[in-house]
């Protein structure tokens, strides 16, 4: 279950820092920044959300 909180975190994290780095000035660098936060963030979360589910749902 922590793999799953964790990656559940991390993926909310990632959709915050994309949030907020669309709602600053999309030319400036702390919107490139907190984009590129976003994607470090999701993308871990999402695998790790992914193995999570396939621990518990076996593939068909």
């Amino acid at each position: 279950m922590r793999a799953g909180a964790i990656g559940a975190v991390l993926c909310a994290l990632g959709g915050l820092c994309m949030i907020a780095g669309l709602a600053v000035d999309l030319d400036s660098t702390a919107a490139k920044v907190l984009i590129g936060l976003a994607a470090c963030l999701f993308v871990p979360g999402a695998l790790l959300t992914y193995v999570w589910m396939r621990m518990r749902i076996p593939p068909l």
